[in-house]
C-alpha cells in the first residue's frame, strides 16, 4: 500500500484552505500544515518537509510565487500554484509544477497531483 502524500496548503483565506483540506482528504492525501502567507509557508516547508505544496498566488507578506521560488532553492518539493485570476507571468518558473484557476474541482486537483507525482492516482 502506498503511503499518503504529505501536503502543505497556503492561502490567506481560511475557507479556501478548508476546501482544499476536504478535497485532499477525499483523494487520500494528508495535509500536514496550513499557512496564510508566503513567509509562514517557507517556514512550514522547512519544518514539515512535505511531498507537495499547494499555494495561492496573492497572499500577504510574500506571494505564493515568491515563496515557491525560495522553497525551490533549498528542496525539490513540487509546487502547484492556484489563483482566482489569470495565470501569472513568471519568468523562469520551472519550480512550479502546475497552475490551476479557482474554483478548483477534485478532478483538476487529482490531475495536477498526478502530474507532480506520476502515478499517484
Amino acid at each position: 500500500m502506498k503511503r499518503s502524500l504529505r501536503i502543505v496548503i497556503a492561502d490567506d483565506e481560511a475557507d479556501i484552505r478548508q476546501g482544499f483540506r476536504r478535497l485532499l482528504c477525499k483523494l487520500g492525501c494528508e495535509v500536514v500544515g496550513e499557512a496564510e502567507n508566503g513567509r509562514d509557508l517557507i517556514a512550514l516547508c522547512a519544518a514539515e518537509r512535505p511531498d507537495l505544496v499547494i499555494t495561492d498566488v496573492r497572499m500577504p507578506e510574500m506571494s505564493g510565487i515568491e515563496a515557491a521560488k525560495a522553497i525551490s532553492k533549498n528542496s525539490a518539493i513540487p509546487v502547484i500554484v492556484v489563483s482566482s485570476y489569470e495565470r501569472p507571468d513568471v519568468e523562469d518558473c520551472d519550480f512550479i509544477t502546475d497552475f490551476l484557476l479557482k474554483p478548483i474541482c477534485i478532478t483538476e486537483l487529482r490531475a495536477a497531483i498526478s502530474k507532480a507525482y506520476d502515478g499517484a492516482f
